[in-house]
Parts: C-alpha cells; structure tokens; sequence
C-alpha cells in the first residue's frame, strides 16, 4: 500500500484538492501555552492550511483553537472554531486533510466516523501523523532518556494500526506514503534501508462501500 518515500506532503495532497471543496482539520496548526495565536499564526506563513488555500479558495478550515481561527478569519480565510471528533458542518466535501491532528485526540475512533458524515461518498480522507518508530526517537531516548513527544500528544498510531482503525470507522485505505523531512543523515540513514523509520507517514482513504450505500 505505502506506495513511496517524499519529503513534502504538498507533493500528494496538491492534486487531491486542486478541485471540490476541501476542509482542512487544525487549519491554525501552532502550539498553545506559548505565544498569542496571532503571532503564531504570522510565523506559519507556509502552513499546511495556507498552501492548501493557494490552490483552491473553497476550503473551509475548523481548529478548536478559538483564538486562532478569530486571527484567520479577520485575514480573510474561512475558518470555524468546532471540535472535530463532535462537530456538525451540516455539509459533506470532495476533500478532508486531517494533518497531524488524530494524536491530539482523546477519541480516534469518534472523530474518523465523524469524518465519514462530513466526506462525500465518493471523497478522500487525507490523514498523516508522527510515526512512533522514527529512527531519530532511538536516538533521543539514548541521550535523554525518553522520546521526544508534543506536549498535547495522546496517542501513537503505526500503519498497521492505522490501518485497521480506518477499516473498522468505515474507510478503505487505498493508498501510503512515508515522510521523511530534511535532517542529517547520521541521524537518518536507516530509513534509506527500511522505510518504516521515516520521521511521519500519510494515509489516503474513501468511504467504505457499505457505508456509500448507508450515506445513500
């Protein structure tokens, strides 16, 4: 399934929502406790959300982040502040990108089925996330003594494990891809050799038929 190694998910993700409508989950992508979301939000220029902006203007962003999404909204973007494992949009898209948010979430499981409500029968599921078994995390746990983790994550998820959690909220998997961002290669050559130590991953999905027919 995991269908390559890249370096930008822009690279998959472009074409995906380059037509439709599109929602993009975590559109204020910054973390909290640290500066006012106005700031963050001006040193995110090339945030996920905005590059998805550039190609297509009918993209609606949700983050439950109420400071963030009044920032973006008073520069223009359409943007609402909702929960994303509750809310209810009262509307379906061509394209859903949830980038890096699903580990931030106390309920995995909620939120892919709400999803499937929000995503037309015929539509795809972008989802990427950290991967726990980066080579890097060995690296860190032998200096400090334990791996790096966000301070808002909840959960790790593999792709086998992703896999079958997509499987059982009514999706098919139908495609893979490994991230791997820049970084020294001391660090990360094992990932020329085995894939599976890249810094994150991404997976696409569409409805389930029995769940197009349910939708129907």
């Amino acid at each position: 399934m995991f269908q390559e190694q890249i370096s930008d998910r822009m690279k998959v993700i472009g074409p995906l929502v380059a037509t439709g409508s599109v929602l993009d989950l975590g559109c204020v992508d910054a973390r909290t406790g640290k500066e006012a979301s106005s700031k963050r939000i001006e040193r995110k220029p090339d945030a996920l959300f905005r590059q998805i902006i550039e190609i297509n203007r009918d993209t609606l962003g949700v983050d439950i982040d109420e400071e963030g999404v009044r920032v973006l909204n008073q520069q223009g973007f359409q943007v609402v502040c909702a929960n994303a494992e509750t809310m209810e949009l009262g509307r379906q898209f061509d394209t859903i990108v949830a980038g890096e948010i699903i580990e931030h979430l106390e309920n995995p499981g909620l939120f892919l089925r709400n999803l499937l409500r929000h995503l037309k029968p015929t539509g795809t599921l972008v989802l990427s996330t950290p991967n726990p078994f980066y080579t890097n995390q060995v690296w860190k746990i032998w200096r400090y003594g334990a791996p790096q983790v966000h301070e808002d994550h909840m959960g790790w998820q593999d792709p086998i494990t992703m896999t079958q959690l997509l499987r059982r909220t009514g999706y098919d998997p139908i495609g893979g891809y490994w991230i791997q961002h820049g970084g020294k290669l001391l660090k990360t050559w094992r990932t020329l050799l085995r894939p599976y130590f890249t810094h994150s991953y991404m997976m696409l999905a569409r409805p389930h038929a029995e769940s197009q027919r349910a939708a129907a």
